[in-house]
């Protein structure tokens, strides 16, 4: 017995050593044909199988979208100019208002009363100025009478002094009442200040976006009491990235959505560029400009925005999965004769996701490889799919000149 399984034992572990050699070989067998370098990967190995297209001539369009937020063109508080009473505010949140419209009334008995009293006081101050002209007037006649009698040796040298002194009097009250009634004018003026400010006007057309009090509100000077918005025109503010900031340029066309009116879209423009970036996002701030005369867009509303960065009538273009990217750079692979490629470095412009605008090297034409790249190198020999041999160069009509 003890034989018989000693010689099972000794079975059983030929086998599993025979086992593991063959796993081995077949390990370094796979490993070898997948080398790069070996076949289908290097010169001399089995042609790959591949996918292949034309460099054609096509019109390209480099259309990026943006996320930005519609904002009215401006906005503006209306508040009390003096303090009292609100009687009165006769428009309410969405009602439109006219530049200079009276939309509220501040109690205005303690305004008018001190305007009507400043009124008094000027008339009080003109009188006093007339009385002080016609004394100075009478005066200087006196001195002159007098210096002439001195001449002669009628009057006295003290009497003409006397008379002097007077006139320089009179001279000094005058200017005094010209000042108080200066004064009391500069007053009248601001009490009819006061008493026009109590009309609330709005200062520029728009919409009421807000009320913040209602009549019967005891307002000091400077308390809110509407907020007024103007969209007849909106800006939609975005964020670029330093990559599309030289490409976005004051006047640009674009074309702006919006989630809230679906199926319409509004045409644009780009009205300014932030001349510098956010330290924290590393994007610059651009406004978008449009009008709004159906008064559809609202202040708020998320809205999206493509802009034109770049177009071509007759750009050389390949399909984007001929491009093979190593590094942030690009290259193709193209069939030559004897249906062996050539990896060609180029220099990618417009990309619309479908097609690639080959930018360098300007000659680059003939057919490129679509599918299969990743099994090629420099000088690889290729299986072309049927019908793919002799293939012309596709060439697609420009777009007509704008």
């Amino acid at each position: 017995m003890k034989k018989k399984h000693k010689a099972v034992l000794s079975v059983i572990g030929i086998v599993a050593v025979a086992v593991i050699a063959a796993a081995r070989v077949l390990t370094a067998s796979d490993s070898k044909s997948i080398t790069p370098g070996g076949p289908g990967a290097g010169r001399g190995g089995a042609p790959v199988p591949v996918e292949t297209s034309q460099v054609s001539i096509r019109p390209m369009v480099d259309i990026r979208e943006f996320a930005g937020t519609v904002k009215a063109s401006y906005t503006y508080v209306v508040s009390a100019k003096v303090g009292g009473r609100l009687m009165s505010i006769n428009k309410r949140i969405g009602d439109a208002v006219k530049a200079n419209e009276i939309i509220g009334r501040i109690d205005d008995i303690q305004y008018r009363n001190a305007r009507d009293e400043a009124q008094t006081q000027v008339r009080v101050s003109r009188a006093s100025l007339e009385e002080a002209r016609a004394q100075l007037s009478h005066t200087e006649r006196e001195l002159e009478r007098a210096r002439g009698l001195v001449e002669k040796g009628i009057a006295s040298r003290s009497e003409l002094d006397a008379l002097t002194t007077q006139y320089e009097t009179q001279k000094s009250r005058h200017e005094l009442a010209k000042a108080q009634l200066e004064q009391r004018q500069v007053a009248l003026s601001q009490a009819n200040t006061n008493f026009e400010y109590t009309q609330v006007r709005a200062a520029e057309g728009g919409f009421i976006a807000q009320r913040h009090v209602d009549g019967g509100t005891l307002l000091s000077a400077g308390g809110p009491i509407v907020t007024i918005v103007g969209i007849d025109t909106v800006f939609v503010e975005l964020a670029v990235s330093e990559k599309d900031y030289q490409s976005i340029k004051q006047g640009k066309t674009a074309t702006v959505t919006t989630d809230a009116i679906p199926g319409r879209s509004f045409n644009a423009v780009v009205h300014r560029v932030a001349p510098f970036f956010q330290a924290a996002s590393r994007t610059a701030v651009v406004e978008i400009a449009l009008r709004n005369d159906s008064r559809l867009l609202k202040p708020g509303m998320f809205a999206r925005i493509n802009i034109t960065l770049n177009e071509n009538n007759a750009a050389r273009a390949v399909p984007t999965a001929a491009l093979v990217e190593k590094e942030g750079k690009y290259s193709v692979f193209i069939v030559g004769d004897s249906a062996k490629v050539k990896h060609v470095p180029v220099e990618v412009g417009i990309n619309d996701g479908a097609y690639a605008q080959i930018l360098s090297p300007a000659e680059l034409e003939g057919t490129v490889v679509t599918l299969g790249q990743h099994l090629l190198r420099d000088g690889s020999k290729v299986i072309l799919p049927e019908g793919k041999k002799g293939e012309p160069e596709k060439k697609m009509e420009p777009l007509a000149a704008k």
